[in-house]
């Protein structure tokens, strides 16, 4: 039986002579893979749907023996041709791909996953987004998407609101803040730690609640962003086991 589903388009590549097979990201399914057989020759089943960083209207269905998927027609929604002129956006869109794809999305968290993707796209494609900030913002906003939400306006230990003084620190591995009274009664943090001011707690807060749109504008002193970044990537390597290293997303 076949069913129509809003997809973005990750990679798509030739198999023999007229085929293509098509790397996919739904709502409901994650990533997958489709064929669209005479993709590559078709003047009306997939006209302008089998380029990457393109979302399209498919029409899914399977081979008879319901071994792999057919892509039966599709229908462009949008092929954001803004970021295609732009070789910097076109980079920031394809790092945005390869870190969801790197994280081997579980179909019950495909819905978050896709939208922030598809969020971040419209922002690239309306102007938005830098090398400074987009890569590590998405980073942290499809993590908290996933689920891993610590809470950077209240101690994990005490649970009182943290202060706007200096002797924080942050567990990595908890994800949690600890004040600096609780630091002083002996309640250390346990594992992979590191002092955080309150400008990054409050950066971190922001992020957290943030979607790509308010990303287009943003701007952060210089420390707070160089601290925050870190402390992302530290929190990412940590609970998703990725880092970004040669200009690719590797397991640590």
């Amino acid at each position: 039986m076949s069913a129509t589903e809003k997809a973005l388009v990750l990679k798509t590549g030739r198999f023999r002579e007229a085929d293509v097979w098509v790397r996919l990201l739904t709502p409901s399914r994650g990533i997958f893979n489709g064929f669209a057989f005479g993709g590559s020759r078709s003047r009306r089943r997939f006209v302008g749907c089998l380029d990457p960083l393109s979302h399209v209207l498919f029409t899914i269905g399977t081979n008879k023996t319901g071994a792999y998927t057919v892509l039966e027609e599709g229908t462009l929604l949008h092929n954001f041709p803004e970021v295609r002129k732009d070789p910097a956006r076109t980079g920031l869109a394809v790092n945005c791909v390869k870190f969801v794809e790197a994280v081997e999305i579980d179909p019950s968290d495909a819905k978050p996953a896709y939208d922030l993707l598809l969020e971040t796209l419209h922002m690239l494609e309306a102007g938005g987004g830098s090398s400074d900030f987009t890569p590590w913002l998405f980073r942290a906003r499809l993590a908290f998407d996933l689920g891993f939400t610590p809470d950077f306006l209240r101690c994990g230990v005490c649970g009182r609101p943290l202060s706007c003084e200096c002797g924080h620190r942050f567990g990595v591995e908890r994800g949690q803040v600890a004040c600096r009274t609780c630091l002083s009664d002996g309640k250390p943090l346990e594992g992979l730690a590191r002092p955080i001011s309150a400008g990054v707690l409050r950066a971190l807060d922001w992020i957290q609640h943030s979607r790509p749109s308010d990303w287009a504008s943003v701007s952060m002193d210089n420390e707070v962003r160089r601290q925050a970044s870190q402390l992302i990537e530290l929190f990412v390597a940590y609970h998703l086991g990725l880092s970004w290293e040669g200009g690719m997303y590797k397991k640590v």
